[in-house]
């Protein structure tokens, strides 16, 4: 081998040596730790809070005909799960269909009528490049290009 080549083989070993050596060192100091726990955080109270939900949907399906004889138990479920499922997707009113999932929405409620406590007056779905704010009247949304 000439001296020019092993002078090159050698520029590029230590390069290898350093890039492989600032690797480890970057390793070594990183903390996950906080990032991983707020992960696994977040994950715990989205999971806490979908069972909750369903577990008083089961909960309240199950007290509807517990006071039944059990061959009448499973219709009477059945009925309030239906009921259950109309009753959300009704929630969302004349929005019924037409929403963009995992896409954020301003929403506005207003009182709903005879036993139902809310309704969806409007919703706003929300696009990059827009700030939003209160109008002055305080009870409206406007939009100026941001």
């Amino acid at each position: 081998m000439s001296a020019r080549i092993l002078k090159w083989a050698l520029a590029v070993l230590a390069g290898c040596a350093v890039a492989a050596g600032l690797v480890v060192v970057g390793r070594l100091t990183v903390s996950t730790s906080h990032a991983r726990a707020d992960g696994y955080g977040d994950g715990y109270y989205a999971g806490l809070a979908t069972g909750q939900a369903q577990g008083e949907r089961i909960g309240r399906a199950l007290q509807e005909g517990s006071q039944l004889p059990p061959q009448a138990r499973e219709p009477v479920k059945q009925a309030f799960d239906d009921g259950y499922v109309a009753g959300a997707n009704d929630a969302y009113g004349d929005y019924d269909g037409g929403w963009a999932l995992g896409t954020p929405y301003l929403i506005t409620l207003e009182p709903g009528a005879d036993k139902i406590t809310y309704r969806i007056a409007s919703r706003t779905l929300l696009e990059r490049g827009v700030a939003y704010y209160l109008c002055p009247d305080g009870k409206t949304l406007c939009q100026a290009p941001r």
